[in-house]
């Protein structure tokens, strides 16, 4: 008798907070205006936004994230005589949800392609940040035709998979089950946002138009789904391997960057035999918005930037 009312009690605990919030709901933010929608696959089309005139810069967003987070860097750049053009990831903001089912980081280097083709863009100086360095590479190395330059930003790499991880059933059950019950429950789901932004923006603090862009991002289901799904093979399955990638790299990494440490740029570094290396001291992962002055110069200038 008594395990039944304790069960029952633990069942009313998980479910009346989110049927309350079905119930009353709180109004979520939204994403800023929607730019060009632009077709990178049969039927699958991204969402663009662009600034400036001049030679093309295109900017790949991380996991999770949108276009939006460039927001600070792309009127730097455009104010130094680049077209920079930033997308949507297939799965996240406004563009389209991903169906088939495929969060690699080579389904996303093929629509990176697509994109570029699709835009008819050359000599491009392609700026991959985070889980969007991962794809920036792979597609650089499958296809630099239209690739000038590759600068990566706090990226994914090789040795990634060498961060702690825990079990992957405890993983499955949190990414699954868990954060669904908390997407119910804007409270705790906020808090988690909160967690997240923190440790990316770590040691800058978190400036409110961020923590806006992020929640109306996370809002919408594709970009949830998207973010617990992305990143399942950044432990090796993945080829992140840099090595045989022809275009000069210029890898900026935060010093004190705690989403991607900083022996994964070094590992980049030593591996890609055109790279140069440019170490931010105490700079964090999130360098498009903390650093967008500094970073547009480097952008700029390139390989040349580092010595």
């Amino acid at each position: 008798m008594i395990r039944r009312a304790l069960l029952g009690v633990a069942l009313l605990a998980l479910l009346l907070p989110p049927l309350w919030y079905v119930a009353f709901p709180t109004a979520a933010p939204d994403l800023p205006a929607a730019g060009r929608r632009v077709e990178v696959a049969p039927g699958v089309h991204v969402n663009a936004i662009e600034a400036g005139e001049g030679p093309p810069v295109v900017l790949v967003h991380g996991h999770p994230g949108s276009a939006y987070d460039w927001a600070a860097l792309m009127p730097e750049l455009a104010a130094r005589g680049r077209r920079v053009i930033a997308y949507d990831r297939v799965g996240y903001g406004r563009s389209d949800a991903r169906l088939d089912g495929d969060f690699s980081v080579d389904a996303n280097a093929r629509e990176l392609l697509g994109f570029l083709g699709a835009e008819d863009l050359h000599d491009v100086t392609l700026v991959g940040w985070s889980y969007g360095g991962g794809a920036s590479m792979v597609a650089t190395r499958q296809d630099p035709s239209r690739v000038r330059e590759l600068v990566l930003l706090g990226s994914v790499g090789p040795r990634i998979g060498e961060l702690p991880a825990p079990p992957s059933w405890l993983r499955d059950f949190v990414l699954g089950p868990v954060m669904s019950w908390v997407r119910w429950v804007p409270p705790l789901g906020s808090q988690l946002e909160a967690s997240f932004l923190d440790r990316a923006f770590h040691p800058a603090a978190v400036p409110p138009d961020a923590r806006s862009v992020f929640a109306a991002n996370f809002a919408r289901s594709h970009s949830f789904e998207s973010m617990r799904s992305e990143g399942r093979d950044l432990g090796g399955a993945a080829d992140l391997d840099p090595s045989r990638i022809e275009r000069p790299i210029l890898v900026v990494h935060g010093e004190a960057d705690q989403m991607v440490p900083l022996f994964v740029a070094e590992e980049i570094h030593r591996r890609a035999p055109r790279s140069k290396l440019l170490v931010v001291p105490g700079g964090g992962h999130v360098l498009p918005a903390t650093h967008p002055v500094e970073l547009a110069e480097w952008i700029v200038r390139g390989t040349k930037t580092a010595s």
